[in-house]
């Protein structure tokens, strides 16, 4: 994704460093947005605004950035956070990137550090947008299928061959290629391989 693609929310008390870094990131193409506070953002996000990106302050009056990534999450915003600060300690910094902060970036900053971390974190977030997307139309598409279609595909994709599987569900080889063929109709496999693809994809989500 390119620069001037993603857009970044800025959220820091501090106005000098607001100032300093939507400036080197409107140079580098990025779409930039400031906030003097945490609740500001939250504001913004309410009323509609999107974005792909959130490079936060820690230590805020208010709400502290930890605790704004604590509010996105319980929202479902999948939106990648990026914490900065300048009282930075290691426990501290083990600790965001547990409660799943991307990055975690000591002042001062270093600006090309955190253009790479927004271009990763962005990158890797739309990853895992389709990622999900993907494993929804699967679950649906899974979902769509009757009980036999699903006998007969769980037992494809195990390497049963047809009379194989006609014999474990007591019915004919000829009745197994038709619910084996509707089966992968409906999951728009084209091979049995992209079936064993679809049924590994969605077993690993049920663990």
């Amino acid at each position: 994704m390119a620069s001037q693609q993603i857009s970044v929310a800025l959220v820091d008390d501090d106005e000098a460093v607001l100032d300093s870094l939507q400036l080197y990131l409107r140079r580098k193409g990025f779409t930039v947005s400031c906030f003097r506070a945490a609740k500001a953002l939250l504001a913004s996000l309410d009323a509609g605004a999107d974005f792909d990106c959130v490079v936060t302050d820690v230590r805020m009056p208010g709400m502290t950035g930890q605790a704004l990534q604590k509010v996105l999450i319980r929202r479902a915003r999948p939106i990648p956070v990026i914490m900065i600060t300048g009282h930075g300690d290691i426990e501290m910094a083990v600790a965001a990137m547990k409660s799943g902060v991307f990055d975690f970036i000591e002042k001062p900053i270093d600006d090309r550090q955190l253009v790479a971390s927004i271009s990763d974190a962005v990158k890797r977030s739309k990853h895992h947008v389709d990622e999900q997307e993907e494993l929804e139309e699967l679950r649906s598409r899974y979902a769509g299928l009757s009980d036999r279609q699903r006998q007969v595909m769980d037992l494809a994709v195990q390497g049963l061959s047809n009379k194989e599987i006609a014999a474990r569900l007591s019915i004919s080889p000829r009745t197994v290629e038709h619910y084996r063929e509707s089966a992968m109709q409906r999951m728009q496999a084209d091979r049995l391989t992209d079936l064993v693809y679809m049924a590994v994809k969605l077993k690993n989500q049920r663990r």
